[in-house]
C-alpha cells in the first residue's frame, strides 16, 4: 500500500480528497489531475479540520467525472530544511525535522522505484509484470516500441490494400558503384522485401542486400555502366485460411419444378 500518495477516480464536481501521509510543509503536498499539477492556494487548499484532505475547489479544468486525481507528497529534495552550525544547540524538534525530511525523501523514492519498470529476475530484460504500458508515442525508429493503434492501422492497410503505396526508385549504373540510397524505407531488412531488375532482368535476391536503416540497396557486384536499375518495394503476404470442406448444394426433383439448395462453406 502506498504511503506517500493516494489516487482517486473523480466524480463530477468532486472537491474533497483525503490523504493519510504526514508531511513537513504545505508546499510538499502536491495534487495532479490527469497528470497536470494543480497550484496550492490557487487551485486547492489543505483542510486539517477533522481528517487530512485537500479541497480541489478551483481545478485548472473542471472535473466532469473519470479524471485521475493523485494527492502526493514531494518533500523538496533540493532544499535543506535544517542547517546545523558549530556550537549550536541541537534541539529535539530540529533533529526530528532533519530526520523526517530524509525519511520522507527515502519513502518517496522507494515507492516510485517499486512502481517503476524493473528488470526481470536473473535476466537483463525489462519486466512489465503483465501490465499494459500506456502513453507510448508513435514509433519512428526500427527498434521503437509501438502502440496497438499503430499496429492495427498497419495491419488494416496491409489486409485491405490501402495506406502508403509501395515505393520505387530508378538508378543508372556506372560500373563501379555498388550501393544506392533509396527514397523509401523498405518493408523489411531481407533482400526479398524488394524486387530489383537491371535492364529489365529480374535479379536474384541473393545478389544484393538491404543495408543502412533499411533505406539502401547494396549489390554484390556493381551494375554495368549505363544500366537501368529499377527497385520496387514489395508488400507483405496476407495469410488466408482456405476451407477444406464444402456443401455443394443440391437439386430436388426435376429441373423445372426443382427446389434448390445453394450450399455453403462449412
Amino acid at each position: 500500500m502506498a504511503n506517500t500518495f493516494k489516487d482517486y477516480t473523480a466524480t463530477a464536481g468532486q472537491t474533497d480528497f483525503a490523504f493519510t501521509f504526514d508531511y513537513l510543509e504545505d508546499e510538499h503536498v502536491k495534487v495532479f489531475v490527469d497528470g497536470v499539477e494543480q497550484a496550492l492556494t490557487t487551485n486547492f487548499t489543505i483542510d486539517l479540520t477533522s481528517t487530512k484532505k485537500i479541497v480541489l475547489s478551483n481545478p485548472i479544468t473542471p472535473l466532469t467525472g473519470g479524471e485521475i486525481v493523485r494527492v502526493r507528497r514531494i518533500s523538496d529534495p533540493g532544499t535543506d530544511l535544517v542547517d546545523f552550525v558549530n556550537g549550536s544547540v541541537l534541539t529535539e524538534s530540529e533533529l526530528d525535522r532533519a530526520y523526517l525530511h530524509n525519511r520522507y525523501l527515502a519513502e518517496e523514492i522507494s515507492e516510485l522505484n517499486d512502481a517503476s519498470l524493473q528488470k526481470e529476475q536473473a535476466g537483463d530484460n525489462w519486466d512489465a509484470d503483465n501490465k499494459r504500458i500506456t502513453n507510448v508515442g508513435t514509433p519512428t525508429a526500427l527498434a521503437d516500441a509501438t502502440t496497438k493503434a499503430y499496429v492495427d492501422g498497419v495491419a488494416s492497410a496491409i489486409s485491405t490494400g490501402v495506406g502508403v503505396s509501395p515505393g520505387f526508385d530508378k538508378f543508372q549504373g556506372n560500373g563501379t558503384q555498388d550501393t544506392f540510397s533509396l527514397s523509401f524505407t523498405t518493408n523489411g531488412v531481407t533482400s526479398a522485401a524488394i524486387l530489383v531488375s537491371i535492364d529489365g532482368a529480374v535479379q536474384d535476391p541473393n545478389d544484393y542486400t538491404i543495408s543502412g536503416g533499411a533505406d539502401e540497396i547494396q549489390f554484390d557486384t556493381p551494375p554495368p555502366n549505363l544500366s537501368e536499375i529499377l527497385v520496387i518495394e514489395r508488400g507483405y503476404k496476407v495469410k488466408t485460411d482456405i476451407p477444406t470442406e464444402y456443401d455443394w448444394g443440391s437439386v430436388s426433383t426435376d429441373p423445372v419444378s426443382a427446389s434448390y439448395s445453394y450450399g455453403q462453406i462449412v
